[in-house]
């Protein structure tokens, strides 16, 4: 059951990555100048909110509202918002990825060793 400190541990293992504050103050990790993960709580439980190109996102993953309580669709991201207590490492680090390299830039994103980002979750 991963929790935020797992979060800092994969952010942490991506180029650039930089541990910063959202606009209202709750942890979040930067690529640049956008937020990839940040920190949410609600009644004592985390949650990590990441962000998708995958515009069909949300109709894949609706049948785990458990999981993924809010997810919102944009023009041309995704943002989502998922309870860490019900995911594994192995998802947590795959929705971190693909929040990076939405949220940090083709070139940014070029630059991460997969094997190595993956290794261990």
């Amino acid at each position: 059951m991963p929790t935020w400190d797992d979060v800092t541990d994969l952010a942490r293992r991506l180029p650039d990555a930089v541990p910063g504050e959202a606009h209202e103050g709750s942890p979040a990790w930067y690529a640049g100048r956008h937020p990839f993960a940040r920190f949410r709580e609600d009644e004592g439980r985390q949650i990590v909110q990441v962000w998708s190109g995958d515009m069909d996102l949300g109709a894949q993953l609706a049948r785990r509202s458990e999981t993924f309580p809010r997810i919102d669709t944009f023009d041309f991201r995704v943002s989502v918002w998922a309870w860490l207590d019900r995911l594994g490492r192995r998802e947590l680090a795959e929705l971190m990825l693909d929040s990076y390299r939405v949220r940090g830039g083709v070139r940014r994103a070029a630059r991460v060793d997969e094997e190595s980002y993956f290794a261990g979750t």
